[in-house]
């Protein structure tokens, strides 16, 4: 099928260069209400998208579309037709596409390839729900996804690239009923690698999150609290650092930071940020050995000891800076630790979000923060379940006294601190 859409892309003489990627993605699905299975379901997918590029006028447009296998030729031609005529209204100066390169490709290290995953399934869901043991608590909803996604990418300029890449995924719903009353969170727990005891951890945690987001307050005292922010909101705090760094706000000039330039400011009181770019880290899911230009992906250091070291990005935009070798899209941030430990960023009084309804970070105003519906409150002696809060700081003004936990955390592409303080902060 790849040839055949390849011969039909080199048919059209208005094309000047193609860019075609295959997507085969074979799941195993399970649904459950409460702890009856309703519903379970396998799929194997083939999904084809391409992007055509027209030259005109030392210039470069592109387009990008679908492509089914049940398409006549008739069909496809008149579809890259279409394309070509919508790439000629968006024309941007010229730009290279990759070539091939000599470069080993990042692997999967995933556990999930090395089992049926009927037999993983079924792993997966009895430690799911061994934590479901509460009287009060329990999973209202559960649905249970394992995927296998091979992907190919085959250009005009003679890249041709082949990965594949393994993701579990758990949907729960836990409920917490008491008294007539009831009260259900959401949380989907994913994994790039199974390891059954984290799971049942964590479906616990979510099992008690709900129990606390039953008991939770208002928050009475507001002022002058240590603010602590956890898992992927910490990860997109930094992931802000990393695309001030990025090719494309190098070229539009909405780069605040520049190479050399110690991004923190001066007088930092805090931990010192180390940034670092990797295609794949274990469990992560968003992990790839290759972006969609077709460039092969490697570790890239963009932040040591606070001062910025490299920029990043697509190649297109590398292109127009005059990168030798643009790095690509790598997908996951890897930070380094902090200095200390929870228990002593958690030595004066803090409040501890939990569930944001959305972190915001602006990149242009450098403002965060959110909606708290979960956090909680400790007064030097214990945490209480608290809610109805937003928090709201500036990473301008917080950059030099930012602590950093020594705990560390995964998400999908994520690598670093589980716990970020900050001082500054104002609570509402």
């Amino acid at each position: 099928m790849m040839n055949r859409f390849i011969d039909l892309l080199k048919k059209n003489k208005e094309v000047s260069a193609w860019n075609l990627q295959q997507v085969k993605t074979k799941s195993c699905e399970l649904f459950y209400v409460l702890d009856k299975l309703e519903m379970n379901r396998a799929t194997d997918t083939v999904g084809y998208s391409c992007t055509i590029y027209v030259d005109k006028d030392e210039k470069r447009g592109s387009a990008s579309f679908k492509l089914f296998d049940y398409m006549t030729d008739a069909e496809i031609e008149e579809k890259i037709a279409e394309n070509v005529f919508s790439a000629g209204f968006a024309m941007n100066a010229f730009y290279e596409n990759p070539s091939p390169e000599d470069a080993e490709l990042s692997e999967s290290a995933s556990n999930l390839k090395d089992r049926p995953f009927t037999e993983i399934i079924e792993e997966v869901v009895d430690a799911c729900f061994k934590a479901n043991s509460y009287k009060e608590g329990y999973l209202a909803a559960t649905e249970f996804f394992l995927y296998e996604t091979e992907k190919r990418i085959v250009t005009s300029k003679g890249i041709d690239l082949k990965s594949k890449s393994y993701k579990g995924q758990i949907e729960i719903i836990p409920s917490w009923e008491k008294d007539g009353e009831e009260v259900e969170v959401y949380d989907m727990i994913t994994y790039e690698s199974l390891n059954p005891d984290e799971i049942t951890t964590k479906v616990d945690e979510e099992l008690l999150l709900a129990k606390a987001r039953f008991e939770a307050k208002p928050l009475e005292n507001k002022e002058g609290l240590r603010v602590i922010i956890q898992d992927d909101e910490v990860g997109q705090i930094l992931w802000s650092y990393a695309r001030e760094l990025g090719y494309a706000s190098k070229y539009m000039k909405t780069n605040k930071f520049e190479v050399g330039q110690n991004i923190q400011g001066d007088n930092v009181t805090g931990d010192l940020l180390n940034l670092t770019l990797v295609p794949y880290y274990k469990n992560a899911s968003g992990s790839q050995a290759f972006d969609g230009d077709g460039v092969v992906l490697k570790e890239q250091e963009i932040v040591k000891d606070g001062v910025a070291t490299a920029l990043h990005g697509t190649y297109r935009f590398g292109y127009y800076l005059g990168e030798k070798k643009p790095t690509g899209n790598i997908p996951v941030l890897v930070a380094k630790e902090g200095t200390k430990s929870f228990k002593e960023l958690g030595e004066k009084p803090y409040l501890r979000c939990v569930k944001f309804s959305g972190m915001q970070v602006d990149q242009s105003s450098g403002y965060f923060g959110g909606e708290v519906r979960l956090g909680f409150y400790f007064d030097g002696e214990k945490e209480v379940p608290v809610t109805g809060i937003a928090v709201s700081g500036n990473l301008k003004q917080s950059a030099t006294n930012l602590l950093f936990s020594k705990e560390t955390y995964t998400g999908n592409t994520y690598h670093g601190p589980k716990f970020l303080a900050v001082d500054d902060m104002t609570i509402a």
